[in-house]
């Protein structure tokens, strides 16, 4: 604090500068680390009290020893400080390399310059810790006799000595702080380069820095070490990153993408293959996208289910390109040759995927049925491609009215798909009904109606059919009177509902003795006939 007053007194050159400077005695110098702002201050104080020094009159003692005969331990009056000497001599370089290097640059040193002076001024640590690792890796690289003569593990340990900062031979722990993040790393690629991958393991493993980690493990080609470090730290950006890496290792053909993905499926963790499956199935799934990347990943990682479903849903999605009045096109193509990849990657899978690729044989075998009515009937109309079975069914029917001269082959053409497929009786009936009212053909709907005597499904699904198809009421009636059993009571009162004759729904409610159906007659109706039989029922 003295030095610094004289010096800022001899600056603004005050007669009080000499006397401060020559009231200070070697007691009272101490070693001190100014703040980065003082630095300034303290080297242009150093420099005007190194004049001082030299004169001082008190003898000290420094136990270095001294010169000229003196006794050890005591340096004569007059003598330069070693210590006051190294000090100015090294803020001269360091203000010397500062002065020259660039303003982007970090802070410009030598090895052994900074070793010294990290005393005296208050460095970045950062600075310290690449200098102790430049001198780690100009170990582990050189071809010394006493480098050569080192394990894998001595070396190691010599270099991690050398990073901590500890005196060589020194028997205690070292109580600097440990290096900063990417010294480890940094030396372990150096002794990578140099040949010394055993060093380099042990390097590696002793870096904390998840970054510096997955880095130093990719640079030394453990790729799937760096992609097992990225998933213990939790850190997607580094899992794409060291994937990333592995494919660059390979070649660009067909044969290196094979090799990557096997080795991603063998030898990387569950997360990164993972990741990678969902980035190429989202890929594949875009218009456009590629898809064997994904399917070369499910099937590598012997997932022989999610692998057939997904190239079975991505067929089925597959947009329909017609070139012709029949439906045919490149796209169906296309589609039915992607449903036969998915049927033989299903056939993998075993007894597992037994049942799904049966689902897929018989949709191939339904895509290749609709193709041949479509040749057939040379309408794409008649079966409509990618289609499921009761959608073909009700198609081929519906055709009946576009050309009702083939409306018995067409009709003999859904039986026969209905019992390939093994569609159920009800569930046919219920096709066809429907199909024969939406597309106008009621006179076939009677007819199949009188086909049975008592129809699986009923009468009431063609009375309803009828009603929503806007016949009249001389067509329900048609339909019932065919409803005689007295459990058709309910459905014969709801048919006269929904079409509206609610004389006759009356008359079917006052049957079955049900006084709330008669009120809710009384409340839809807007005769005033009817009402008053309501009235007079309830």
């Amino acid at each position: 604090a003295l030095l610094l007053d004289a010096s800022d007194a001899f600056d603004v050159r005050s007669p009080n500068a000499d006397e401060a400077a020559w009231a200070i005695t070697w007691g009272c110098w101490r070693r001190r680390s100014p703040s980065v702002r003082a630095q300034k201050r303290m080297l242009r104080a150093a420099l005007y009290g190194l004049h001082f020094v030299c004169r001082d009159e008190v003898a000290r003692q420094d136990g270095g020893g001294g010169g000229d005969g003196n006794e050890k331990g005591v340096i004569a009056p007059g003598l330069t400080s070693p210590e006051a000497a190294a000090f100015v001599a090294t803020a001269w370089k360091v203000r010397v390399l500062n002065s020259l290097r660039s303003p982007g640059i970090g802070f410009a040193t030598a090895l052994a310059l900074a070793a010294s002076v990290a005393g005296y001024l208050k460095l970045d640590r950062r600075v310290v810790d690449r200098a102790r690792a430049t001198k780690a890796a100009a170990f582990v690289s050189s071809r010394s006799a006493k480098a050569a003569g080192m394990t894998d593990a001595q070396m190691a340990q010599e270099a991690m000595r050398l990073l901590r900062g500890e005196e060589e031979g020194g028997g205690s722990p070292s109580t600097q702080p440990p290096p900063s993040a990417g010294a480890y790393a940094s030396v372990a690629l150096a002794a990578h380069r140099a040949g010394r991958k055993g060093v380099a393991d042990v390097l590696v493993r002793q870096e904390e820095s998840p970054d510096d980690r997955v880095r130093a493990l990719l640079g030394v080609g453990s790729y799937a070490e760096a992609a097992a470090a990225a998933c213990r730290a939790r850190d997607p950006d580094l899992v794409q990153e060291a994937l990333s890496a592995y494919e660059g290792s390979f070649s660009d053909n067909e044969e290196g993408k094979n090799l990557y993905f096997a080795g991603v499926a063998n030898k990387f963790p569950a997360e990164a293959v993972n990741m990678l499956t969902a980035y190429h199935s989202r890929m594949g799934a875009i218009e456009g996208g590629d898809a064997r990347p994904a399917m070369n990943v499910l099937l590598r990682r012997q997932k022989h289910l999610e692998a057939g479903l997904w190239r079975a849903k991505r067929a089925v999605a597959r947009p329909s390109m017609t070139t012709s009045s029949t439906g045919e096109g490149d796209g169906e193509k296309e589609k039915v040759e992607a449903l036969k990849e998915a049927s033989k990657i299903f056939d993998l899978g075993g007894k597992d995927c037994a049942f799904q690729k049966s689902c897929t044989d018989e949709q191939v075998a339904l895509l290749a049925e609709q193709e041949q009515l479509r040749r057939t009937y040379g309408a794409r109309e008649v079966a409509p491609p990618s289609s499921s079975v009761t959608a073909t069914i009700a198609s081929v029917l519906k055709y009946g009215a576009v050309d009702p001269r083939a409306a018995f082959r067409l009709g003999a053409d859904a039986d026969r798909i209905a019992k390939k497929y093994k569609v159920p009786e009800k569930r046919m009936w219920h096709v066809k009904v429907r199909a024969l009212a939406e597309s106008g053909q009621w006179p076939l709907l009677r007819n199949f109606a009188d086909t049975r005597a008592r129809p699986p499904i009923g009468i009431k699904p063609f009375a309803l059919a009828a009603i929503r198809g806007g016949r009249g009421h001389v067509e329900v009636e048609h339909y019932a009177k065919r409803m005689t059993d007295k459990s058709d009571g309910e459905d014969r009162y709801e048919v006269f509902c929904e079409a509206g004759m609610w004389k006759r729904a009356l008359e079917e409610a006052a049957n079955l003795g049900d006084g709330r159906k008669i009120a809710h007659v009384r409340s839809m109706c807007n005769s005033p006939d009817v009402q008053r039989l309501c009235d007079r029922y309830i």
